[in-house]
């Protein structure tokens, strides 16, 4: 099946991954838990943001947001992880929802970048102010330094 967004599905220790991107951060964590600075790495978990229910005769599925990793670190702090290349608009309200829901989790969207970060990675709502800074001063017909 394609991707809506054209990535390529691949698979990495037997783990199917959305793109080469979510692989490649996937084995950086691989990296971090073998350095001993993460104690947990779960692929894809799911979290429900509303059960099914019926109304007015008409069943609805649930509803769920299924993130791209659960990292545990050493100091037990869960942080869920999403890999953005593109924020689709259902994303946005997912991430809301699950915010929402799940205040005691910590979500983050990231991103890579080899242009703005030095780690490769950045997180994804920094990138895209940066895109959107670098875009004004292009249409305004400045540089960025």
């Amino acid at each position: 099946m394609a991707s809506k967004i054209n990535s390529k599905k691949i698979i990495v220790d037997g783990i199917p991954f959305d793109s080469k991107t979510e692989a490649k951060y996937y084995c950086r964590l691989k990296k971090l838990k073998e350095d001993g600075k993460i104690r947990h790495i779960e692929c894809h978990p799911k979290y429900e943001l509303q059960p099914a229910c019926e109304r007015y005769g008409r069943k609805y599925r649930p509803m769920y947001y299924i993130a791209d990793f659960l990292v545990i670190q050493d100091d037990g702090q869960k942080i869920v992880i999403d890999i953005k290349g593109y924020g689709m608009e259902d994303a946005a309200l997912k991430r809301k929802l699950f915010v929402y829901k799940y205040p005691d989790l910590e979500l983050r969207w990231i991103a890579a970048s080899n242009k703005y970060s030095e780690t490769g990675w950045i997180d994804y709502d920094d990138l895209q102010k940066i895109r959107r800074k670098a875009r004004n001063a292009r249409e305004r017909g400045l540089s960025m330094t």
